[in-house]
């Protein structure tokens, strides 16, 4: 328990609110938001949420319009490390006009307590007492994201404890009538407007101009700023207009375009927006139009390949890397908003600001810009032969679209495969959630599928016509998988030699059959028993995957003894990010992966290596940017700059026995970020006296983070 007399020292705390790298809730990197204004607001806030003299439950809010910085805000102060370190609990929501109060529920509960099936399939009012009991005695910080009605906070009020421990309560909304619903009394902070000094300052930061302006620059650029009118989302989309261009005539030209209307009614400045739009390249016009019909956490990437939206490009090697270049593009000019990133640095998940949202579907509609792709609305249908609890009406898809592309029925469960899916033979992508049952043999028949995501509670039995499918690119399951009957398949030509993905797979002898026959993989995610009949550890042969970049294993059959490797077992030189989960090694098998020469990313996680010292090699790990290490008994670690000459994140998290972070990581100049949680105060010091160090050296970027909780693996 962490102690309730701690002192935050916050009257004269200065919120930094400035570049630089932070953890997101999920435990994943992501790079900041300028964060311009709002300072004197912020701290009022901290101060509010932190307080060790208010007990009583209350609800703090944040109003204002849309644009104006209240998600940023609320987000900033989520991830205060004062604010991680004071409350036990953290949990964040996304209400939005329509939403699901039992999806809801279960999400703020998946951040309390390991759920179960059982209590997915509960009622509303079933799951919300379990909530309410998991909170209990504990201090608590919910914030409920973009609540839009009385009815919304109605739903959720009863389902949080007032302990008397000072829990906490944050919204985010459009309307002050909803805030003062929630808490009467309160008094909620409504955004005001940039001032025109601070409007310039988020101008600049956004367009990276750094210095001091010339002249005509410096008075263009005040006079786009004021037209803005204070709104931050307007300014952070005219700068990336205006990012790395700084010819004069190009500002002027700007300035003259920028609406100078009243932002008084959100319509009004769509225009300003639209700019954005207007000065996009051809080639990314398609791209952004297609967040219309999926604003946030799809996998975009591949979706603007199964529409043919990417070309190849001679400078990159796939279409995939183009498809990364131009999302990258889109997120500098602030048009799209990064969420998840990944330990190497790319985009896991991105989203849409609403309003942005509101521009794709109308130049959409004014383009006449209609790409082949549905996604189910889980509150549009209802068709009860195919779903129990979100239905739909299948032959209204099929009917929508013989032609259609792109399908993602994953927001519903489905009970048996809808054949009529078999009618749109020129689907590329299709995503599916089961509730039981399996996909059936004539799936082969979408011959020209690239890209087929299936998830389910239980196991899923792939047919092996599957492996007919010779367009596939992409074949990802999100559930434990049986690859049944791939051995009788002797055709070589059924074997998917333009496969790129395939994770969470079983490694079965019949998914070691197909490995041994596939070459052209690039990312491999097993998950299953890798185990021989003795109890030794026995890995699939891999190292003929000579494109292999990503690998995942996770062994589900807990060892009683310590594994070692076979001396011939390789893994494949390409490879850039491992992950390794429950395999049971000593330390003295690390050899396997110290030396590969390509890897720029290592987790080790809950019980991947066992054994109280690890001596990391010479020369060992010369391309290593980022190494997690979690759920380990590690007591010393030695190591020194020479192993880990370019390591820029090290994730510290549940290795409550290492004594310290070895001394000599204070002289590798490439440090950016140490994290620990659970770990020792021994630990905790030693990271400290490595920021020391590096301080001393002239690095002053390096950020630590000591979380005394559990992050979420």
């Amino acid at each position: 328990m962490q102690d309730s007399s701690l002192d935050l020292s916050l009257q004269d705390k200065d919120l930094n609110f400035t570049f630089g790298p932070y953890m997101n809730p999920d435990g994943d990197m992501k790079f900041q938001e300028v964060f311009i204004g709002f300072k004197s607001e912020a701290s009022g806030l901290l101060q509010q949420l932190a307080s060790i003299t208010k007990k009583k439950l209350e609800v703090i809010s944040v109003v204002g319009m849309a644009g104006l910085g209240k998600t940023t805000l609320a987000t900033r102060l989520y991830n205060d490390p004062y604010v991680m370190h004071y409350f036990y609990i953290r949990a964040w929501v996304t209400c939005s006009q329509v939403y699901r109060k039992k999806d809801l529920l279960l999400s703020i509960l998946r951040s309390v307590s390991d759920i179960t099936d059982d209590i997915c399939e509960m009622d509303d009012n079933v799951v919300a007492h379990h909530l309410y009991r998991a909170l209990m005695g504990r201090r608590y910080l919910i914030v409920i994201d973009d609540i839009w009605s009385n009815e919304a906070w109605d739903d959720f009020k009863r389902c949080f404890p007032d302990d008397n421990n000072g829990s906490k309560i944050m919204m985010t909304t459009r309307l002050k009538d909803v805030a003062l619903h929630a808490q009467p009394e309160g008094n909620p902070l409504c955004l005001r407007f940039l001032t025109e000094e601070e409007s310039f300052d988020l101008l600049r930061r956004k367009a990276f101009i750094w210095g001091i302006f010339s002249g005509n620059l410096s008075l263009i650029g005040k006079s786009i700023s004021s037209k803005c009118r204070g709104l931050p989302l307007a300014i952070v989309v005219i700068a990336g207009i205006l990012k790395n261009k700084y010819q004069v005539d190009w500002w002027e030209q700007v300035a003259e375009s920028v609406s100078s209307y009243i932002l008084s009614d959100e319509k009004q400045y769509m225009d300003t927006l639209a700019l954005s739009y207007n000065h996009l390249p051809q080639h990314l016009r398609p791209l952004f139009l297609s967040f219309g019909a999926f604003p946030e956490d799809h996998d975009i990437i591949w979706l603007w390949i199964t529409e043919g939206f990417i070309l190849p490009d001679s400078t990159r090697k796939s279409l995939e890397d183009v498809a990364e270049h131009y999302l990258m593009d889109l997120v500098s000019r602030s048009l799209v908003v990064a969420g998840k990133k990944g330990s190497n640095g790319s985009i896991k998940t991105c989203r849409i600001h609403d309003l942005l949202h509101d521009l794709c579907l109308r130049k959409a509609e004014e383009e006449n810009f209609s790409p082949d792709i549905y996604k189910y609305n889980k509150h549009s249908y209802t068709c009860p032969r195919f779903s129990q609890s979100n239905h739909v009406d299948v032959s209204i898809t099929c009917d929508t679209s013989k032609l259609m592309r792109t399908l993602d029925l994953s927001s519903i469960e489905l009970l048996v495969f809808p054949t009529e899916l078999l009618q749109l033979v020129q689907l590329r992508y299709l995503e599916l959630q089961f509730r039981t049952g399996n996909p059936p043999e004539s799936i082969s028949h979408l011959k020209e599928l690239q890209t087929l995501i299936m998830s389910s509670r239980m196991h899923i039995v792939v047919p092996n016509n599957t492996w007919k499918m010779k367009h596939l690119k992409h074949f990802c399951i999100k559930s434990g998988v049986n690859l049944v009957n791939f051995s009788s398949v002797d055709d070589n030509s059924s074997l998917l030699e333009h496969l790129q993905t395939m994770s969470l797979v079983s490694p079965t002898r019949s998914c070691r059959h197909m490995l041994a026959r596939t070459y052209n993989l690039q990312k491999l995610g097993l998950c299953g028993p890798m185990t021989t009949a003795s109890g030794d550890l026995k890995f699939p042969d891999i190292c003929h995957l000579k494109q292999l970049t990503t690998l995942k294993l996770l062994n589900t059959i807990p060892l009683c003894k310590v594994a070692r490797l076979s001396d011939s077992f390789l893994f494949p030189e390409t490879l850039k990010s491992l992950s390794l989960s429950n395999t049971y090694l000593g330390w003295k098998e690390a050899w396997a992966f110290e030396m590969i020469p390509n890897l720029e990313v290592l987790k080790l996680k809950f019980h991947a290596f066992v054994g109280n010292d690890w001596e990391t090699r010479p020369e060992a790990f010369p391309h290593l940017k980022f190494l997690r290490l979690d759920e380990l008994d590690i007591v010393t670690w030695t190591a020194s700059r020479n192993h880990f000459p370019v390591l820029q994140r090290l994730q510290v998290w549940r290795c409550s026995y290492l004594m310290e972070i070895p001394e000599d990581f204070g002289n590798i100049c490439t440090l950016e970020w140490i994290e620990l949680s659970g770990c020792s105060d021994a630990a905790a010091d030693s990271a400290r006296d490595i920021m020391k160090e590096q301080g001393s050296n002239g690095n002053d970027w390096l950020k630590i983070r000591l979380n005394p909780g559990l992050t979420p693996s």
